[in-house]
């Protein structure tokens, strides 16, 4: 079939040769093979009337996705920001770093396992099941009795965010190739709903009893409005659309479906991550039970690899074939990684580095605008895609730009100190704005670089694993990195609190003034006995330099893995100026008026 693309855009010809998954050509240049349409009963003008435009359904289908992204991203800021009341209601426990660390494990994992189902079965009962485990998710922590409990959330809040983080794949698909990068702009933009709620959450814990609880219950609320949405208004090919041309039953294709590529997906995954997340925590990094899940780990993904290099599946999990695309897509995934690296863990670090150095425990409200600040610049990243690196082409270029920019922030992050309020803030933003930025032109890289549009859930999928893996990995070394040097840093800033207040030095005292800089309140060193109002104040902030020591070698590490992000961005390509055209790539359910069930997607 022939789909009339827009001669204007991006010097796209006036008619695209589409061939059907029976067709056997390969596609033109300036075109992708594969692409989901709609049945081929319909009449042409119809279909592209349809296909090279805007329709009413396919906005709406959009909000719905909008939703869902600030479902996903609210289940990340809202735990990670009320993650030290949680622990002191329910704690104290030195596992509540999992209540976030288990979200960026199961997302990581999930995402890339439904990318590729749903690119397979259909997206929307896909979409429907994430939206579902993380409505559970909310409903568990709101009645959250233990930590235990609470990680039992942030895993449920992980494995539904999986899914969640499919909406990049689907937004792009929904619109014209050329605004492709307009809409994961706007779903950024959409996340200032999302990025308010941490402020929302230190309003409940300042003004009302119920305390951060009543967060998760908002969180709730938006969930359940949010799955109706979803339901009501995403309706993309279904099955029945997706295999017209095969004729394959569900079945069949689920006796095709790579399991051995899946389990060990998982179990790397898992593995890994668990390992990374032991060293120093639990056990030290030298332990047996350290090393050995990460090798583990590292053993099942070089299996990974071999398995789908060698064992010719008919759906592989992980497609060789995009792999082979060293520099239109390998290197695009490693640029996501490192981006990943800074933009969650820093939402995990920048809620506790603002509380430790800049506001008091009784200033609930002030932490939760501290909070927002990192939210504000990567909303600001979404403004920046939208109205300027969508229209400025050379991605490759952009890439290097936001990398070379980013690394030399986290820079002047490792000078930040107890009085450099002002630089943090706006180092801050900036540089948030700098990591989201790259991550949004990325996915729209990937998307467009791709022959084969019925790949597009594994490839953004894969970029979103790397995003979330490289946040997880980052979280824990960084989080590792954090208490070893604060360990370490302690001991002598108490030390020499206690030489300037003139109180008696013992052991028990040091211990003690150690021990309360963990929750670090005034509370907390006035019940230490021996402790006099001077060696109080002197402990508060001696407590501020020793985290100011610890955050400046996070930063300083974090500038490595920038350098690695830069090179990177230099070793890929920019998106070719022809496949910024009108196509689509999927024609929804629910836009050919009065005959749903012909309309299909790009296969």
């Amino acid at each position: 079939m022939r789909v009339t693309g827009d001669p204007s855009s991006g010097g796209s010809t006036p008619a695209q040769d589409i061939p059907s998954e029976s067709d056997g050509e390969k596609a033109p240049r300036g075109s992708h093979s594969h692409l989901e349409n709609t049945a081929l009963e319909h009449d042409p003008g119809e279909l592209n009337d349809v296909h090279n435009k805007l329709t009413k359904e396919t906005i709406l289908a959009c909000i719905a996705i909008a939703g869902q992204i600030n479902a996903y991203v609210m289940s990340l800021l809202i735990p990670s920001t009320t993650l030290s009341y949680i622990n002191q209601e329910l704690g104290p426990s030195p596992y509540y770093s999992w209540i976030t660390i288990v979200w960026q494990l199961g997302g990581s994992i999930i995402v890339s396992i439904s990318g590729r189902l749903s690119d397979i079965f259909g997206r929307r009962y896909f979409m429907i099941t994430g939206a579902s485990i993380s409505i559970v998710g909310c409903l568990v922590g709101a009645n959250g009795k233990s930590i235990d409990m609470m990680i039992v959330s942030g895993t449920l809040f992980g494995i539904g965010s999986g899914f969640q983080e499919m909406a990049y794949a689907c937004i792009q698909e929904m619109l014209p190739n050329k605004h492709r990068m307009v809409g994961v702009g706007l779903l950024d933009i959409s996340l200032a709903i999302a990025f308010s709620s941490p402020a929302i959450a230190y309003c409940f814990i300042a003004f009302h009893d119920i305390g951060w609880r009543g967060a998760y219950w908002y969180m709730f609320t938006w969930h359940v409005v949010a799955f109706i949405f979803l339901w009501i208004f995403y309706r993309p090919p279904d099955f029945k659309m997706k295999h017209r041309h095969d004729g394959k039953t569900k079945m069949q294709l689920l006796a095709e479906l790579d399991y051995a590529g899946i389990f060990l997906f998982i179990t790397g995954g898992v593995l890994f991550l668990l390992g990374i997340n032991f060293g120093g925590r639990q056990y030290s990094w030298n332990s047996a039970a350290t090393i050995t899940p990460i090798i583990l780990g590292l053993s099942s993904y070089v299996a990974l690899g071999f398995w789908e290099v060698y064992s010719n599946q008919k759906y592989p999990l992980l497609p060789p074939k995009l792999f082979m695309k060293v520099r239109e897509f390998v290197m695009v995934i490693v640029v996501c990684f490192v981006g990943g690296m800074l933009y969650y863990s820093m939402n995990v670090l920048w809620p506790r580095q603002s509380q430790t150095l800049f506001v008091g425990a009784d200033q609930p409200i002030l932490r939760g605008g501290y909070a927002t600040f990192f939210s504000i610049g990567s909303w600001l990243g979404g403004v920046t895609t939208v109205f300027v690196c969508s229209w400025l082409g050379h991605e490759k270029w952009q890439l290097v730009f936001f990398m070379v920019v980013q690394t030399a922030l986290i820079g002047s992050l490792s000078s930040v100190g107890v009085d450099d309020r002002v630089q943090a803030i706006v180092t801050l933003i900036i540089g948030s704005a700098m990591v989201t930025a790259p991550q949004l032109v990325s996915f729209a890289m990937l998307s467009l670089g791709l022959e084969d549009q019925s790949d597009i859930g594994i490839a953004v999928g894969l970029a979103g694993t790397f995003r979330l893996l490289g946040g997880a990995i980052a979280t824990a070394i960084y989080s590792a990195i954090l208490s070893t040097k604060l360990g370490q840093a302690l001991p002598g800033q108490m030390n020499t609190a206690i030489e300037d207040s003139d109180v008696p030095f013992s052991n028990s005292l040091l211990k003690g003034l150690v021990t309360a800089a963990a929750t670090n309140t005034k509370a907390a060193f006035s019940g230490i006995e021996g402790a006099t109002p001077r060696l109080v104040e002197l402990a508060l902030y001696h407590t501020k330099l020793a985290n100011v020591e610890a955050f400046r070698l996070v930063y300083l590490v974090a500038i490595g893995f920038g350098g690695l992000a830069t090179f990177c961005a230099f070793c890929t390509v920019s998106i070719d100026s022809h496949l910024k055209n009108s196509s689509r790539a999927i024609v929804l359910k629910n836009e050919i008026k009065g005959d749903e069930d012909k309309t299909a997607q790009a296969a």
